[in-house]
């Protein structure tokens, strides 16, 4: 499996993402799905261009955590603080790019939302 790291943006028009490891490929979208299927198809392209096929691509998602919460603002930052052992108001602070985390930080962060996303990976719904 090769994986490949996408730096993503978000802007006015959609989000945009390029990858480190190969400069000359980078793509465009109006929704993070949509980013990853367009970065998938130029990637194909890269190594097609290079006469390497590549299979079994996983594109990871990489963004700073102000990028994070524009991207998911669905999140309730205080009950992420909570759940951190965080206060909320930094929280905020770093999700709006007024104040910058460590790196100490922002792992607490990254940890706990990986911890919420396995929950919900893991939780089964039913009709009441």
């Amino acid at each position: 499996m090769t994986k490949i790291k996408l730096i993503v943006e978000k802007n006015k028009d959609g989000y945009w993402g390029s990858i480190d490891k190969y400069p000359s490929v980078f793509s465009s979208g109006d929704s993070i799905e949509e980013l990853v299927e367009n970065t998938q198809e130029a990637v194909e392209i890269y190594f097609e261009s290079i006469s390497k096929p590549i299979v079994n691509l996983k594109i990871e998602l990489v963004m700073d955590i102000q990028q994070f919460f524009e991207v998911n603002a669905f999140i309730n930052i205080t009950s992420l603080a909570g759940r951190i052992g965080m206060n909320p108001s930094l929280l905020r602070q770093y999700s709006k790019g007024i104040k910058f985390p460590s790196l100490d930080q922002v792992r607490k962060i990254e940890n706990a939302i990986k911890q919420i996303g396995k929950e919900l990976v893991n939780t089964e719904l039913q009709p009441a």
